[in-house]
């Protein structure tokens, strides 16, 4: 990384070249993403056929039955999984390798704000399990798991290594006046 020198103020800028993304986060975030597809593949198979392919107990606190045949199970009409699996999709796309080697802030910032709204939508799932239905699903559970691991493998890579750059010779700091 180069270092420029701010004569009025005397401090170093830093150069706005792109910093290098660590391998291993755009290629867990696109693992986790294909994983995410997978789940939620099985999942919106099993709700539009038989919910008893789940492998869930359907006894207890597990039954997957019970929550995907639950009233929660469907937002605005849709089926959560249909999310589920849109999301996963959409994801999948953002995180592969030749999407993310783009540096557009448009990318970097759809990447972000789908992770926040993704996790943000999972604790309410979790909520609704835990609070509402009373009942857990081993499966969505699992799509709860990637999506927390891929929230935070996305904060491992930093602005610059999202495609977020300064501009040449703009000085990031707040100026003290």
């Amino acid at each position: 990384m180069e270092l420029a020198l701010d004569d009025a103020r005397g401090s170093a800028l830093v150069d706005a070249s792109p910093a290098p993304l660590t391998r291993w986060v755009g290629a867990a975030a696109f693992v986790l993403s294909l994983i995410g597809v997978g789940l939620s593949t099985y999942m919106t198979i099993a709700h539009f056929t038989e919910t008893t392919i789940l492998a869930c107990s359907g006894t207890g606190e597990l039954s997957c039955t019970a929550v995907t045949t639950s009233p929660q199970s469907r937002l605005l009409g849709m089926p959560v999984v249909l999310i589920g699996l849109s999301y996963f999709v959409v994801m999948s796309v953002l995180t592969s390798p030749p999407v993310w080697r783009r540096s557009m802030r448009w990318l970097a910032l759809s990447r972000s704000l789908l992770a926040v709204a993704g996790i943000a939508f999972v604790f309410w799932l979790i909520a609704a399990e835990l609070l509402i239905i009373g009942h857990v699903c081993l499966w969505c559970t699992g799509v709860h798991v990637v999506m927390f691991a891929l929230v935070i493998v996305l904060t491992r890579a930093t602005p610059a290594q999202q495609g977020f750059r300064l501009e040449s010779g703009v000085d990031p700091r707040p100026r003290v006046t």
